[in-house]
C-alpha cells in the first residue's frame, strides 16, 4: 500500500512565524525546527493549496557576474542552464549517485521592499509547494518533509529543509534544500542522494554555499544583507 505523507507550511504561516523573529537573528542551532501542519490530499483540494505555486516574475539581475566553480564540495561541474532571470549550475559525482544544483535568481518585482527574512520565507514556500504538487500529481509517489528551519546563516537569512522522495521501483532518495538571499539575489541549493542521509546533505549544502561565496568576485558577496 502506498502511503503519502506531506507536511505543509503555507506561505502566510511562514510569514507569521517570521514576524516574531525579524528583530532578533535566529542562531544556527539543531533545535529550532519550524512547526508544520500535517494535511492530507483532500484537505489540500478543499483549501486550494494545490494551486498556490506560481511562477515568480524576477526583476532583471546581473547574474552573469557570478562565477561557476569547477568543483563544489568535491562534486564536478556538469553544465549550466541559463535564462533571462535565472542561472542553474549543476554538479555531480563521477558515478552519478549524488547530484546538486545551485540556482541564482533575482528578487521578484516589488519584493525589494520586503525584509530579507520575509523574502526568503516567501521564496522557500513557493519552491516547497512545487515539490508537494509533484508528489500529489501521482498517487504512487510520496514526499516526506523531515524538518524545516529558518535561521541566520553567516549574517543572511536561510530557509533549510530535509526531505525524502519515494517513487515505485526505486530506492528512497534523500534530499536537502537551502535558500538564502545575498545582494538582493536568491541562492538556492538543492541536492539529492540515494546513499547519504538528509543531515549529511544539508551540511553539504552549507559547505557548497561557503565555497561558492569564496569563489566570487561580486562586490560585497561575502557581506551580510542589511
Amino acid at each position: 500500500m502506498n502511503v503519502k505523507a506531506c507536511y505543509l507550511l503555507p506561505a502566510f504561516t511562514l510569514m507569521l512565524l517570521l514576524a516574531g523573529c525579524a528583530g532578533k537573528p535566529v542562531e544556527e542551532t539543531p533545535d529550532t525546527p519550524l512547526n508544520v501542519q500535517k494535511l492530507d490530499k483532500a484537505s489540500l483540494k478543499a483549501t486550494g493549496s494545490e494551486n498556490q505555486a506560481r511562477a515568480l516574475p524576477d526583476r532583471q539581475a546581473q547574474l552573469g557576474l557570478y562565477q561557476a566553480p569547477k568543483t563544489l564540495a568535491g562534486l564536478q561541474f556538469d553544465g549550466e542552464i541559463s535564462s533571462a532571470h535565472a542561472r542553474t549550475l549543476r554538479y555531480r559525482d563521477p558515478d552519478g549517485k549524488e547530484q546538486l544544483s545551485l540556482t541564482l535568481s533575482g528578487l521578484p518585482t516589488g519584493w525589494d521592499t520586503m525584509k530579507p527574512e520575509r523574502a526568503v520565507a516567501g521564496y522557500y514556500s513557493e519552491l516547497r509547494q512545487r515539490r508537494v504538487d509533484k508528489a500529489l500529481s501521482d498517487s504512487a509517489n510520496a514526499l516526506s518533509i523531515i524538518s524545516e528551519r529558518l535561521v541566520d546563516l553567516e549574517g543572511n537569512p536561510s530557509a533549510q529543509s530535509q526531505m525524502r522522495w519515494i517513487e515505485p521501483n526505486r530506492p528512497i532518495q534523500n534530499q536537502a534544500l537551502l535558500v538564502t538571499l545575498i545582494n538582493d539575489d536568491f541562492i538556492r541549493i538543492s541536492n539529492a542522494s540515494y546513499r547519504q542521509k538528509t543531515v549529511w546533505l544539508l551540511q553539504q549544502a552549507k559547505r557548497v554555499l561557503a565555497e561558492f561565496k569564496a569563489a566570487q568576485s561580486v562586490p560585497e558577496i561575502g557581506r551580510a544583507h542589511v
